[in-house]
């Protein structure tokens, strides 16, 4: 049984793959069609991809975290009857106040 790929080298195996053109028709349909030469893919113009945002400019940002801490901060949403996001917005405010900066999130 052969291992699954892994999706962590996905895009370097996609970008190795090589793009092959459809059949030229020839004038003598005698003949087979011919194929052009096969293109590197990374040869193609790279189109940008889009980034999601929410409408109103946020962005998400992604923290790895103990099982500890993870149920600790639940814990405090829960007991404030809050969300994890309000938590959490709440801790980006303070960070902010204790560098000077004014509060954003």
């Amino acid at each position: 049984m052969s291992k699954k790929p892994s999706f962590a080298n996905l895009g370097t195996r996609l970008t190795q793959k090589l793009v092959e053109m459809p059949p030229v028709a020839t004038p003598n349909q005698s003949e087979p069609p011919r194929r052009t030469a096969a293109v590197p893919a990374k040869a193609l113009p790279a189109k940008k991809k889009a980034r999601s945002r929410q409408p109103d400019g946020r962005r998400g940002i992604l923290v790895r975290a103990r099982p500890e801490a993870w149920k600790a901060l639940k814990q405090i949403a829960l007991d404030g009857d809050r969300t994890l996001q309000d938590v959490m917005t709440e801790a980006i405010n303070d960070i902010l106040t204790k560098n000077e900066k004014p509060p954003l999130a």
